[in-house]
């Protein structure tokens, strides 16, 4: 069985895409939940943690690539961020893990992960972050750092491809390669985007590591794990860590999924290369039974509503599921 996490291109987050008369709808529900006081009075009483899940932090909006929606700006990672340290307690992923094992109450508790390791995020977040002194984590994809190039994703082509059958093609048939995707839209010209929009260079992560930013492993090819051939796995896991040990400075404990994507096999392969955490993408929050290696993150869109994003993180699922 192969777990399928929420990743901007799989439409779970789905905002971006769709319908207007959805999206109003959304906004008007979420906007009920906060007036009836229920997120916040979930947040009171569950014994449950959330892992905010970002991907890139800008001073605007780049054009062409907003429907994506992975690059949230500046000011409204601000205020997120503001709201989110006046009413939970912001903690490490590795203290996270230590309280799960621990037994230690996780009501009211948060962590915040960066997955791919864009430029913005050291740039634009970090600045925020210390301020607030707000721990984070960014799982780097080692070869996009030392390419350089733009992720596949957030090709003007790929986005307007994406969502239903093509995206569930390209991460199994295709396997998630960006290459093979990016051909299979035609794409023959390269992306020229703003230097923020593209993965951080080693020079960069490096000087964020020295700093006291934490960073984790998020393959090496960002490709779908499941997929792969044990050798091909065993790169991604493996290589990929000792890439960023190599040139990041950093040997670290913690993967998180491409794509959030992730099966029994990978899981095991994953615990035996020694990370002590592996995390997925699913609007679930972390109870105090999770698997440390498969837990369960919240994807933030880049233009979520305050509401949704309160109600996101407190267990009131983007598919209006009321936590359980």
């Amino acid at each position: 069985m192969t777990y399928i996490g929420s990743h901007a291109l799989q439409d779970l987050d789905g905002a971006q895409l769709r319908p207007l008369p959805r999206v109003r709808a959304a906004s008007l529900y979420y906007a009920g939940l906060r007036v009836l006081g229920l997120p916040a009075a979930t947040r009171q009483v569950r014994n449950a943690a959330v892992v905010l899940c970002y991907h890139n932090v800008v001073s605007e909006e780049p054009a062409g690539m907003v429907a994506s929606g992975l690059h949230i700006t500046q000011a409204r990672f601000r205020d997120q961020m503001q709201w989110l340290a006046g009413h939970y307690t912001v903690i490490p992923l590795r203290e996270l893990i230590a309280r799960i094992r621990a037994g230690t109450p996780l009501r009211r508790t948060a962590a915040i992960s960066f997955d791919d390791a864009y430029r913005g995020v050291f740039e634009y977040a970090c600045p925020i972050l210390q301020e607030l002194r707000l721990p984070a984590t960014a799982f780097v994809v080692t070869a996009a750092a030392a390419a350089g190039e733009p992720f596949w994703w957030d090709h003007p082509d790929a986005i307007r491809h994406a969502g239903g059958p093509s995206s569930r093609r390209w991460l199994r048939d295709l396997r998630g390669d960006g290459q093979l995707i990016l051909q299979d839209v035609g794409v023959t010209a390269p992306l020229h985007g703003p230097p923020v929009t593209r993965p951080a260079d080693w020079d960069v992560i490096r000087a964020a590591a020295r700093a006291g930013f934490d960073l984790g492993v998020h393959s090496a090819t960002h490709r779908t794990l499941p997929r792969l051939t044990d050798s091909e796995l065993r790169a991604e896991l493996v290589d990929s860590r000792e890439t960023l040990a190599r040139n990041g400075g950093v040997t670290a404990d913690l993967f998180a999924y491409p794509y959030g994507l992730w099966d029994e096999r990978v899981r095991n392969a994953t615990q035996a290369a020694g990370y002590t955490m592996a995390l997925s993408l699913n609007p679930r929050l972390v109870s105090p039974n999770a698997d440390p290696w498969a837990l369960p993150r919240v994807n933030i869109p880049a233009r979520i509503t305050d509401s949704a994003f309160q109600a996101w993180i407190t267990g009131w699922s983007p598919h209006r599921v009321p936590p359980k």
